[in-house]
């Protein structure tokens, strides 16, 4: 007998939404059924699991941002839209300034308190088009979509700069920390996003 295999999405009466598996069984040649079996199975659970696992994968978990796999797609992305649209977009590249030296005198405890604090801060500095990830380690990547010219990569680097100049209250004491940023800018004459990467990183350096 043909089987189809549908899922779909359902408002609970509490108002929960649920997933559910449909299996629908072709048995109108079979005399004693004649008739057309559908089964529903709830498969909410089977489905959140998968969704975590999903974001996992392409998110840091200490910080909650894109990882570098999940960045270096969606920077992939915007260079084929470049040369489409003629649209123009920039990578600053950050490392920390002095990271180490807060892990190793304040304990990696308070460290990772500070890489969650300063990610935040950098999400303040973006637009919801932005990019925001954390590429391991100190090290951050922002891709930033559809600018005008590079003047305006500037003024974000200039606005993150101000940003991180505040001090940090981490464990009931201050903590400073400031960035290294370097700028590359997506023109169209890059083939690959590790080109682009590479060069962001060397202005960094």
């Amino acid at each position: 007998p043909g089987t189809a295999v549908a899922e779909v999405r359902v408002r609970h009466q509490n108002g929960d939404w649920r997933d559910i598996e449909m299996i629908g069984t072709n048995l109108l040649d079979q005399p004693s059924i004649g008739a057309l079996v559908v089964n529903f199975r709830d498969i909410t659970e089977r489905k959140e699991l998968e969704r975590q696992l999903v974001h996992q994968a392409f998110h840091d978990n200490l910080t909650g941002l894109p990882n570098r796999a999940l960045f270096m797609d969606r920077l992939n992305h915007a260079l084929i839209w470049s040369v489409r649209h003629d649209r123009r977009h920039a990578i600053p590249f950050l490392d920390l300034d002095r990271f180490k030296v807060v892990n190793d005198s304040l304990g990696h405890l308070v460290g990772d308190e500070l890489l969650t604090a300063v990610s935040r801060r950098l999400e303040s500095c973006l637009r919801p088009t932005d990019v925001l990830a954390r590429l391991g380690g100190d090290e951050f990547a922002i891709l930033l979509n559809s600018l005008g010219d590079e003047q305006q990569a500037n003024a974000v680097a200039f606005r993150i700069q101000e940003s991180l100049s505040a001090p940090f209250s981490i464990g009931g004491r201050e903590v400073f920390t400031t960035a290294s940023i370097g700028i590359a800018l997506g023109l169209t004459d890059y083939a690959s996003p590790d080109e682009l990467m590479r060069d962001a990183d060397t202005a960094m350096y």
